[in-house]
């Protein structure tokens, strides 16, 4: 579950957030439901704009998460002092919800970014509807459509679909509230589709957001210990 949630974060305003806001914190609270089992999993999120980002998990279970704009993500459990290290650009701070909302992504949501360009818009009451294809077309390629729907002028939904059109993952963007220049949704709710009809549901609620130096404390800048052992 903790892997799902952080490509759910990693994976969850129109206008550009101002250059003043360098760090942010906030509070989370995921509800998790997989195969008929719930989870609920709590933490707090410690976002710096040059894209490093700690994520820290305190229930069930404590677990700290380590990652940057490359993709390198480190997961620390202090019970055991040991730690886990892998990197793969899927987990980038670049296509987290913090990064583009913060850092003025959230027009296509980091779509030009990944090779999409944008096929046809069309309006639908008072929402306007985007779909958006690969720039150079790739049948290997995992997500081949993307579906984004903006009610004025703010990110509502998204979803992804395969080679098949199948849609394979769905996100709702819903409660948004103003930091400084920005606006963030508070509260996101993910669908992700297995390959047998199954599903993983998520709904992430962020509260307690404290920007610059009311966010600063000591998982701004955590550094595992340096005796963690090292876990293949």
């Amino acid at each position: 579950m903790i892997r799902i949630l952080l490509f759910s974060l990693l994976l969850v305003s129109w206008m550009p957030g101002p250059a003043y806001i360098e760090k942010i914190s906030a509070s989370m609270v995921s509800r998790q439901v997989q195969m008929g089992k719930s989870v609920t999993i709590k933490g707090n999120i410690y976002y710096q704009r040059n894209g490093n980002m700690v994520t820290r998990f305190s229930y069930p279970k404590e677990y700290i998460v380590i990652s940057n704009k490359v993709g390198e993500v480190k997961i620390y459990d202090p019970a055991r002092n040991s730690v886990l290290q892998y990197q793969n650009f899927l987990f980038s701070t670049q296509s987290s919800q913090f990064y583009f909302f913060f850092s003025g992504k959230s027009a296509d949501m980091g779509l030009g970014d990944i090779g999409f360009v944008q096929e046809k818009t069309s309006k639908e009451g008072n929402l306007v509807v985007t779909i958006w294809k690969l720039k150079n077309p790739d049948k290997k390629a995992a997500i081949q459509k993307v579906k984004l729907v903006y009610q004025q002028q703010q990110p509502v939904y998204m979803h992804y679909e395969d080679a098949a059109g199948k849609i394979i993952r769905k996100v709702f963007y819903y409660n948004y509230i103003r930091l400084e220049n920005s606006s963030f949704p508070s509260i996101t709710t993910e669908i992700v589709y297995g390959e047998k009809n199954d599903s993983t549901v998520s709904k992430t609620t962020y509260t307690d957001f404290k920007l610059n130096h009311q966010a600063s404390n000591e998982y701004m800048d955590y550094r595992i210990p340096a005796n963690a052992k090292i876990e293949k």
